[in-house]
């Protein structure tokens, strides 16, 4: 699948890196096919995760189906926000951002099942669809930087902080796999209550 870019072109995010451009996680998530079996009640690693957002896990499985849709989603707003005009008239940052909101409700529905919960554990300020999502951001924003950037300085450092993101969600798993943090099951947000709000005579917020 292949995602917009801010020309309006398409870019495939499971390409090759420039030439001249090694980034390190690359071998990572090369072996993800490898890493230990995928089945529908995984957290997926750090590899399989980065794997799935570029589209290089094909298991019909639902977070590899809901990671590389956060991808596609997230290269999209980039795009639609740097060149809005060159997109359909629906296709708009208001409406990207709620197609993102109604993927990270569907991964915060299936983590209430299958992400470990444990109750005396610190609690995290994200929920799970929000990790992800904001994994799958960073992803496609340092992609865009790769492509569209002359500076050297900023490819790298786009690279640094994927890797620092990557890290952190690792470290994040082995918490949850431990019992030592705790996330939020999450809420639909503001959003989701104005629209039901919308009917009723004094539903301003005030």
């Amino acid at each position: 699948m292949s995602a917009p870019t801010a020309d309006g072109g398409t870019w495939r995010r499971e390409r090759s890196l420039p030439e001249g451009h090694v980034i390190p996680l690359d071998a990572g998530i090369a072996a993800a096919e490898g890493d230990r079996a995928i089945d529908a009640a995984s957290v997926l690693s750090p590899e399989q995760l980065l794997a799935a957002i570029a589209g290089r896990l094909t298991e019909p499985f639902p977070l590899i189906t809901w990671a590389r849709e956060l991808g596609d989603l997230h290269a999209a707003l980039i795009s639609a926000v740097l060149n809005p005009q060159r997109h359909p008239p629906e296709v708009t940052e208001t409406a990207l951002h709620s197609d993102i909101a109604k993927v990270i409700d569907k991964i915060n529905s299936w983590a209430a099942s299958y992400v470990r919960h444990s109750r005396c554990a610190r609690r995290h300020t994200h929920t799970f669809g929000e990790v992800i999502s904001h994994v799958a951001k960073t992803y496609a924003e340092a992609w865009w930087t790769v492509l569209h950037s002359d500076c050297e300085e900023l490819r790298h450092s786009a690279w640094v902080h994927l890797s620092e993101v990557r890290d952190g969600y690792a470290h994040l798993i082995s918490d949850i796999r431990e019992g030592r943090v705790q996330l939020p099951l999450g809420w639909r947000g503001i959003r989701h209550t104005r629209q039901n709000d919308s009917a009723l005579p004094d539903a301003s917020i005030r």
